[in-house]
């Protein structure tokens, strides 16, 4: 298993990251964690990129017959998004949130916590990305929990379990742009 995590790349990068720890029966009830109340607008984002990964393949069809039309296409997805975008960057629930560093791949992620978490333990996580205004909601098990930083806060290494496709795609789509952008910042140095 070990082994299998470290296929995956890492990125470090900063989140928003909450959590609660549940019993296996408690995961057991749905593909998505309902442990948290958030609002319509908190998973828009989220449903409108699956749409899009959805769609990718007609599009391109599309626009091997016809560019003019998938242009046109492409252009409505993006009004389409950037009022996703407003409403999301609008919602209540974006305002107060309390980023950290974490380290992220699709497998699994670790962050930290101010009280330890038992190992195995099974956690609803509720994960937003500032910079998108995009939010999951997933379930882990812990499989570390320990060393300390600097504020008394204690390291968390979860894997992901049962992860819906749709969420796999957008932590992936995260860590390929996170990356992206690193690499054009020390292009840019040099």
């Amino acid at each position: 298993m070990n082994q299998e995590r470290r296929q995956y790349f890492r990125i470090n990068g900063k989140v928003a990251v909450d959590y609660k720890v549940i019993t296996e029966d408690e995961m057991q009830h749905g593909r998505l964690p309902t442990q948290f109340q958030v609002s319509p607008f908190f998973l828009l984002l989220t449903q409108l990129q699956e749409f899009s990964q959805d769609n990718s393949y007609q599009l391109r069809k599309i626009a091997q017959k016809d560019p003019l039309v998938a242009t046109y296409l492409e252009n409505m997805n993006n009004k389409i998004d950037a009022i996703a975008h407003a409403i999301a960057k609008s919602d209540v629930e974006f305002e107060n949130l309390t980023t950290q560093e974490i380290n992220l791949s699709e497998g699994g992620m670790s962050f930290y916590s101010k009280e330890p978490i038992p190992l195995k333990s099974y956690l609803a996580l509720k994960v937003v990305f500032e910079e998108t205004y995009s939010g999951l909601l997933l379930y882990g098990q812990v499989l570390y929990s320990g060393e300390k930083n600097e504020q008394g806060q204690y390291k968390i290494g979860i894997e992901f379990s049962d992860m819906p496709e749709s969420s796999r795609m957008i932590v992936a789509r995260y860590i390929l742009t996170s990356q992206t952008r690193e690499r054009q910042q020390n292009d840019e140095q040099y």
